[in-house]
């Protein structure tokens, strides 16, 4: 990325970072935006578990808890990180022993799970504790927001591409695209939350064909969390189109009811930040608050 573009970036995230329309307040600071992204997140993950029968839950080690203003998830029978997270922590309070503690207590089955870590965490330089216990860095999420300005006039868009709402009729398409995308088997856990209040699942299709699938939950507040992508673009894709298509649809449905704040993560930062998936975002009017590092104990 190149000096003029970079100051850009960072003109248009000061200008964000103080005129985001998310709380009814004038000069908020990076603290207030920070609870208020982390917070939309929580929100989605608590009413992705919450979807789930007892039985299930149960059967799986499937819960989530409120632990130092944050929120813990886990996932037993898949004891990867994606599903096994701190998340939030050091906003609403200091992120100290006690906390790090009761975040150790909570996997308690050799779970390989993460403590995310970003600078608007209190106090400053707390992943010193995290180093200090035994945590090391193991990779990192671009934050990435957007307030509720128009979208940009489209451009270059591929006519081949068609975007849908998942309704009854495409149900059992997406949920078989997705968990057949990451090679999992659980295939009620879509099943469980496809039509929960809040929630919202989009596809791609190509050539009659689903080529991606994102999905988006809006909170009471108006906050709209996006997650439970596939295949991830830079990750497991280098076609880009299909998730950018999902994307402008699903930020102008968000926009029509009211929304306010769009949230959600570029999971291979890029050192220079001029990958195609930072290209996509900025030109859908996304900037980057913070990193979130990822602290693991076991390896």
């Amino acid at each position: 990325m190149n000096t003029t573009r970079l100051k850009g970036w960072l003109a248009l995230g000061i200008i964000m970072l103080s005129s985001l329309n998310i709380i009814a307040q004038s000069n908020m600071n990076i603290m207030d935006s920070a609870l208020l992204i982390e917070q939309t997140e929580m929100a989605a993950w608590r009413g992705l578990i919450d979807a789930v029968s007892d039985s299930l839950k149960l059967a799986n080690g499937m819960k989530h808890q409120n632990i130092g203003g944050g929120m813990v998830i886990n996932f037993q029978k898949m004891p990867v990180p994606l599903f096994n997270r701190a998340i939030g922590m050091g906003l609403t309070e200091p992120f100290t022993q006690k906390v790090l503690d009761s975040i150790r207590s909570f996997y308690s089955h050799r779970e390989k799970y993460i403590v995310h870590y970003s600078l608007p965490m209190q106090p400053y330089g707390a992943d010193s504790l995290l180093k200090q216990n035994g945590f090391y860095l193991a990779g990192a999420w671009e934050r990435v927001v957007r307030d509720n300005r128009q979208l940009p006039i489209a451009d270059n868009d591929d006519v081949h591409l068609e975007i849908k709402l998942v309704d009854a009729q495409i149900e059992e398409s997406w949920v078989k695209f997705l968990i057949d995308t990451y090679g999992y088997d659980f295939y009620w856990w879509p099943q469980a939350f496809a039509f929960q209040k809040g929630w919202k699942h989009y596809v791609a299709f190509r050539d009659g064909h689903i080529v991606a699938c994102r999905s988006f939950f809006t909170t009471g507040k108006k906050t709209v969390f996006s997650g439970v992508d596939a295949p991830v673009p830079g990750v497991m894709t280098n076609d880009y189109a299909p998730d950018y298509a999902i994307w402008r649809r699903a930020i102008q449905d968000g926009l029509n009811e009211g929304a306010i704040l769009f949230v959600a993560d570029i999971e291979l930062p890029d050192k220079e930040k001029n990958k195609p998936a930072y290209d996509n975002f900025e030109k859908l009017g996304f900037i980057i608050p913070y990193t979130r590092y990822h602290y693991r104990l076991n390896r």
